[in-house]
């Protein structure tokens, strides 16, 4: 078969005969100035308890992202079941940057790494749940994954150096020199499509192959700690979305591609901001419906736990909270008791949810110290069990006091 070259004119549809104006990447930054302003606002004043939950909730937005990101397409909707071990990832048709478990466990142990006490907290606890297969369909990412990470960490400490460089008042220059060190990077690009030439006998037919994904959700990892030098006071998080293949495309004008990477980053930096001002509204919820629980309960962690990062099986909590089954249950049956969770079921498994404030009812009894006995078929066999040894006991008492 002859020799099959597409030809493609070196043009660009967004491509412009100039740069963007300076107005416009003015307001672009005047926008994301004051989203950032909002968020560092909101995180230079956060309670214990308040960060715990914004943490939680931030760990599951970043592993979304992520796998978003690398060809996991509808990951919201079978995240917490993939999570919990009770459903596979489903079939994609797009390709898979790398499984989605190796994505997972990358990323948990970045975050359990990171400077900030409550994130690395949170993450640790949320490692310590995870109960999805190992062993995920997916191609070997390319490079390694473990590359990738060196990688995104020089870039990271090169910019970090730059630090202090800022264009004028605008706190993200940092998020702009990480992209450009990216773009030039030969791992983090956006690859050009393929193709694929099939020998038909009507003739060779090209065939557009979708490229391989980079691991830009790395960069998102590294984002909070390379702004937070020109910003004293910030937070090194991570910002989820705040690195798009689109800025790192060669055909963009410098300023058109700051204005790209300021909305991203306004993007990001309002997705935060929801997550803390949710954290916020929950903790004060459970506070008013758990004001009579003894100060050493652990009901108020498993709460954030669930209401931030989403619905976990028994075990799984068991392993984030280093606790019995038994222990596990009390909490459990405490959080119920205040209408804070409820019990769901798939596949015959037990799930614990957190109630959202708009779901619960407004005649909820307030806990007492001891939680009674959880009213659930769930646990029927684990009461029986129970009772069986408190019986027991009462004998031997008896028996001992007639000696």
């Amino acid at each position: 078969m002859p020799d099959f070259e597409a030809n493609f004119p070196m043009f660009h549809p967004l491509q412009s005969d100039e740069d963007a104006s300076h107005d416009d990447l003015m307001v672009a930054r005047a926008r994301t100035a004051l989203a950032w302003g909002a968020l560092q606002g909101r995180l230079a004043h956060l309670p214990p308890e308040v960060a715990h939950h914004f943490c939680c909730a931030l760990t599951r937005l970043a592993i979304i992202e992520a796998l978003g990101s690398s060809g996991y397409p509808g990951t919201e909707a079978w995240f917490s079941l993939w999570f919990s071990g009770l459903e596979p990832v489903p079939d994609v048709s797009t390709h898979a940057a790398a499984p989605a478990s190796l994505i997972a466990e990358t990323l948990l142990g970045e975050l359990m790494l990171s400077p900030w006490g409550p994130l690395a907290e949170a993450a640790t606890q949320i490692r310590g749940a995870a109960r999805f297969d190992r062993d995920d369909r997916g191609d070997t990412p390319s490079p390694p994954l473990a590359l990738a990470v060196e990688e995104a960490a020089g870039l990271a400490q090169s910019v970090r150096n730059e630090a202090g460089a800022a264009d004028g008042d605008w706190p993200l220059a940092a998020l702009d020199r990480l992209t450009q060190a990216a773009a030039a990077s030969p791992n983090f690009p956006p690859t050009d499509r393929e193709y694929r030439v099939l020998d038909l006998p009507a003739g060779p037919v090209a065939l557009e192959q979708a490229g391989a994904t980079p691991p830009l959700w790395l960069l998102d990892l590294v984002a909070g700690a390379v702004v937070a030098p020109d910003n004293p006071g910030s937070r090194p998080l991570p910002l989820p979305g705040a690195v798009r293949a689109e800025a790192l495309k060669p055909h963009w004008w410098p300023r058109e591609r700051a204005i790209l990477v300021a909305d991203t980053a306004r993007v990001a930096a309002q997705k935060l901001t929801v997550l803390v001002d949710a954290a916020f509204h929950a903790v004060a919820n459970m506070e008013q419906l758990t004001t009579r629980l003894r100060s050493t309960s652990r009901a108020p962690v498993l709460f954030r736990l669930l209401s931030g990062f989403g619905p976990l099986r028994p075990i799984q909590i068991e392993k984030a909270t280093a606790l019995s089954k038994n222990g596990v249950r009390e909490l459990v049956a405490t959080l119920i008791k205040a209408g804070l969770t409820e019990m769901s079921s798939h596949h015959h498994q037990a799930i614990v949810c957190a109630i959202p404030p708009q779901g619960r009812s407004t005649h909820v009894s307030a806990p007492e110290d001891e939680p009674g006995p959880l009213a659930d078929d769930k646990f029927a066999e684990f009461d029986a069990a129970m009772a069986d040894i408190d019986r027991l006991l009462s004998r031997s008492n008896g028996s001992n006091e007639k000696a």
